[in-house]
């Protein structure tokens, strides 16, 4: 939970600013975003896809579970990509979502398509937005495979979702600041590796390559 909380509030300040500023703005010139319930009933729409994907992720991973050696490969599945995406906060390797591109142009597509005229447009388009394939969203669905339930994962996606609000609300202003962001990919970067690192030795130690660890009551790995 604390991974899927960090991962939204840091990962959005150097990730989402950039990818979603535009939809931001797009959003911001439709008449039916002229009010603050209109952005509440976004942001809603859009945690309400995170939510039901990490569902269908964390029932997923419920499933597989049961067999050892998926618990390791679920958690260094995790660590390969928490690494990666930390590694392209700070511009070492391409953005996730690029490696998508036909699902990027469906996604567009659609938006384009959709006709704004119904009174709970913005919840829709928000469930829409949630759905854009996003390298921040995969790696959290992947921490929702990794919690070993549906609901877990359903409760893990709806507190990432949440904390990627703060920057989203600020994203007109920081996205005209890009140097603004410089300390938040950093830091975002490092809590990354760390979780990364967590969940690597967690999956090596489940195949007995390493001893497990814990602090008193607090299990590290």
């Amino acid at each position: 939970m604390l991974a899927s909380f960090l991962l939204g509030l840091l990962g959005s300040l150097g990730h989402c600013v950039g990818m979603c500023s535009a939809i931001v703005i797009l959003f911001n010139r439709q008449p039916a975003f002229r009010n603050k319930f209109a952005w509440a009933l976004a942001h809603a729409g859009r945690i309400t896809s995170y939510s039901l994907l990490g569902l269908i992720f964390g029932a997923f991973g419920q499933t597989l579970w049961a067999f050892k050696n998926l618990q390791a490969a679920f958690s260094i599945l995790f660590a390969i990509a928490a690494f990666y995406m930390a590694a392209a906060f700070i511009g070492l390797t391409p953005s996730p979502e690029i490696l998508f591109p036909g699902w990027m142009q469906r996604w567009g597509k659609l938006m384009r398509g959709y006709n704004p005229a119904s009174p709970l447009s913005p919840y829709l388009l928000g469930l829409l937005w949630g759905l854009l394939p996003c390298g921040l969203v995969l790696t959290a669905l992947v921490a929702a495979m990794a919690s070993k339930s549906a609901w877990l994962g359903a409760l893990n996606m709806l507190v990432f979702g949440a904390a990627t609000i703060p920057s989203l609300l600020a994203v007109q202003w920081l996205a005209e600041k890009p140097l603004s962001r410089l300390w938040s990919r950093n830091l975002a970067a490092l809590v990354m590796m760390l979780f990364g690192f967590q969940f690597a030795m967690r999956g090596f130690a489940a195949l007995g390559w390493v001893s497990h660890f814990a602090l008193g009551s607090l299990v590290f790995w």
